[in-house]
């Protein structure tokens, strides 16, 4: 009988009204499994969130070695041609310095029209 009284107390869910706040041993019951099942199932999930599962995979972006063409159509009215260059970096950090495949110069005057016919090519061939 000692041992029901003291798992009455532990009945977390009284009734609101006056009337029926009576810890019960069957509230009690449901208090005790509930709670242990919140334990189990708290432990449980710990247990598969805590160990680390690597996965190593290995493959081979075929994409990096695709170069992307950009076009550029750009005046420095007041620089001459032998100081411009160009120089890039991709999002990998790979930097190419002094590109000159396919870079074509044009020297314009101070209005802005050009002073030779064609364009100065410089680098490789398309």
């Amino acid at each position: 009988m000692d041992s029901l009284r003291r798992l009455k107390r532990f009945a977390a869910f009284p009734k609101t009204l006056e009337d029926f706040r009576v810890k019960t041993c069957g509230g009690a019951l449901v208090t005790v499994v509930s709670g242990l099942i919140m334990v189990l199932l708290f432990f449980s999930e710990l247990q598969y969130y805590l160990p680390k599962e690597v996965h190593p995979e290995l493959y081979v972006d075929k994409s990096r070695g695709d170069k992307l063409k950009i076009n550029l159509d750009v005046i420095f009215p007041h620089m001459p041609c032998a100081y411009l260059s160009i120089d890039a970096m991709d999002v990998a950090g790979e930097q190419q310095l002094d590109v000159e495949h396919n870079l074509f110069k044009q020297r314009l005057d101070k209005a802005g029209n050009r002073v030779t016919p064609e364009a100065e090519r410089h680098g490789g061939k398309d």
